[in-house]
């Protein structure tokens, strides 16, 4: 079942959504999270799978699509590991949403430690010395904790990524 980018625009920004003001906080966030509702269902459920590649497409294209998906990890709605192996599948920029798969990477499983790797892995853009510095850090405030487990090894190569934008 092939879903077309009008399709995804239609089901995500409804028109509505963006040309409605909204009287009360309540109603707008009842909005935002039916649209990462729908983000996370076309991403996880298996009857998508076919369509998965517009789906990638779409994220590339669509930066408000690409903050869905960043609220549904954020919020763990759904299966997370699928939703943050969907950036870096996707080849989505997520320089700026660094710090947050630097921290799934420190307070996750292992399997959703390692697809968060991988997205740290693919990131191209500007990342400042001192966001690295911090992030660094941090990694290593909760290294000791970690030390014994496999999540030892997924910390001390995410302080090797961060490390490149130190120098």
């Amino acid at each position: 079942m092939a879903i077309k980018r009008d399709i995804l625009v239609d089901k995500l920004f409804d028109q509505r959504f963006y040309n409605t003001m909204y009287i009360s906080k309540a109603d707008e966030e009842k909005a935002n999270a039916e649209h990462v509702d729908m983000m996370v269902e076309l991403l996880c459920d298996s009857k998508y799978k076919s369509s998965r590649q517009e789906i990638f497409n779409f994220l590339k294209k669509e930066p408000k699509a690409v903050e869905l998906l960043m609220r549904g990890i954020v919020e763990a709605k759904g299966d997370k590991k699928a939703l943050v192996a969907a950036c870096w599948e996707s080849n989505i920029d997520c320089t700026r949403f660094l710090p947050l798969f630097a921290e799934i990477v420190i307070r996750d499983n292992f399997e959703i430690a390692m697809e968060a790797i991988t997205v740290i892995e693919q990131i191209t853009g500007d990342v400042t010395p001192q966001q690295a510095n911090e992030l660094m850090a941090k990694v290593k405030e909760n290294f000791t904790a970690q030390s014994e487990t496999p999540k030892a090894a997924l910390l001390l190569e995410l302080v090797e990524l961060l490390n490149r934008w130190v120098q």
